[in-house]
């Protein structure tokens, strides 16, 4: 089953409390940073496994960093433009739900050459079993059945729907922030109501 990493667990709440304190451009304490210690401390973890954690996201580009003795990081972006996809492929690289994803033309095609090859070698003495147990290499993957594999479109379908999901969903949602749109309706409906409460 797909599952997250305790890694990237520990990424999303690192991150998430760092988005909570506003810093972060347009926040609150756009113009501070916050330490690896003041987190780890906050989170309750290693502190060499949060230095770790930061200086890759910082690599990546997600947060920025100040060096010296006031230094520290702060998320490069809004927390609503950061999603959980640019998270996960930090900690863990790029999402691929089957090995045969990365070769898109084998999902394009019908691979008919490949079929061929499949064939050749069946009529060569090889057995159905014995094609599955030995991975032949065809089209640049290790798998016996992508010439005539049925469920490879399909597959490629899922996984362009999970790979959505992660781009879809942003580290304000994960970290409980309001965003400002929202926070606005949300207020305007209080107001109403309590206009209507007092008009009765």
């Amino acid at each position: 089953m797909l599952r997250i990493s305790k890694k990237a667990d520990y990424a999303v709440f690192l991150l998430g409390a760092i988005a909570r304190q506003g810093v972060y451009p347009g926040g609150e304490a756009a113009d501070t940073v916050v330490s690896a210690h003041e987190i780890a401390k906050q989170a309750g973890l290693n502190k060499s496994v949060v230095a770790n954690l930061l200086k890759e996201f910082s690599r990546h580009g997600v947060l920025d960093s100040v060096r010296g003795l006031r230094g520290g990081y702060r998320l490069a972006s809004h927390p609503s433009q950061i999603s959980l996809g640019q998270i996960l492929e930090v900690v863990e690289g790029k999402f691929v739900l089957v090995d045969c994803v990365s070769h898109p033309a084998a999902f394009l095609t019908g691979d008919a050459a490949s079929a061929g090859e499949v064939s050749a070698a069946t009529d060569a003495g090889s057995s159905a079993e014995a094609s599955l147990a030995d991975e032949t290499t065809i089209g640049g993957h290790s798998c016996s059945l992508i010439g005539f594999c049925p469920s490879k479109q399909p597959m490629r379908v899922v996984h362009e729907r999970i790979s959505q999901l992660f781009a879809n969903i942003h580290l304000d949602e994960l970290c409980s922030m309001i965003p400002v749109a929202n926070a606005t309706t949300a207020q305007t409906a209080i107001s109403n109501s309590q206009a209507t409460t007092s008009g009765n």
